[in-house]
């Protein structure tokens, strides 16, 4: 698939893995809007892309409200007449295990991972029916396999809320020309990772790069192929 003329929005597209997706996108011709909370993160997101910084369009936006976030598609929509791609990178982070995580971490986790992305999905699914095309991948967590999430509660269990909608949501588009993915990257080799786990083996991570050529191949996915929804990118 010519990625050419084809608009991607990258939510949390100033973020470790959601910039790798936007470069790469870049890289291959897309216009790409990417939302951001950060001026400095959106600054830097702008020096990488360099010579096709023209291509990068930015969105400050909080993306646990959804007004705002209909309205920024809305708009989208309005200059571009078309969304083909929504890649879902936003996301967080919190330890605890299962019986001692707070109210407020549990609501954190569920807002800032699963509710961004309903968010995104109730504008942009319209608009990708109307156009009979479009392709999401959200981003879930190697950590919601089997035997994995221990300490780690709160983010496992909202992070396997994105892979199941994702799945139900497949289905639900099954009769237009919209495939849906959910990725499950393993630990991804990041500065904040890094510095988290100072001690940990860096070379069995998986890097935001590898992650990203997964998302790009997702993206170009034909209608009707097999490709299960849910991707594991373990290494």
């Amino acid at each position: 698939m010519d990625f050419k003329n084809r608009v991607a929005l990258v939510t949390g597209g100033s973020g470790a893995l959601g910039s790798a997706v936007v470069i790469d996108l870049l890289g291959s011709g897309a216009r790409v809007v990417a939302t951001y909370t950060s001026g400095i993160a959106w600054r830097k997101l702008q020096e990488q892309a360099g010579a096709r910084r023209e291509q990068l369009e930015g969105v400050s936006v909080d993306l646990t409200r959804g007004a705002d976030v209909g309205a920024v598609i809305a708009e989208l929509k309005e200059r571009w007449g078309r969304l083909d791609f929504l890649v879902a990178a936003a996301g967080g982070f919190a330890v605890g295990k299962s019986y001692d995580t707070d109210d407020a971490t549990w609501d954190r986790m569920f807002n800032i991972n699963f509710r961004t992305l309903v968010n995104a999905l109730r504008p942009v699914v319209p608009i990708m029916m109307a156009q009979n095309f479009g392709r999401i991948v959200s981003v879930s967590s190697g950590a919601i396999l089997s035997g994995a999430g221990a300490g780690i509660a709160a983010y496992v269990i909202s992070k396997v809320a994105v892979q199941r909608l994702t799945e139900i949501l497949a289905e639900e588009l099954r009769s237009f020309d919209i495939r849906c993915f959910s990725v499950l990257p393993g630990t991804m080799d990041t500065e904040a990772n890094r510095r988290a786990m100072p001690e940990a083996d860096f070379s069995q991570w998986v890097t935001t790069h590898r992650v990203a050529e997964v998302i790009h191949g997702l993206l170009q996915s034909a209608a009707g192929s097999k490709q299960p929804v849910t991707v594991p990118v373990l290494r």
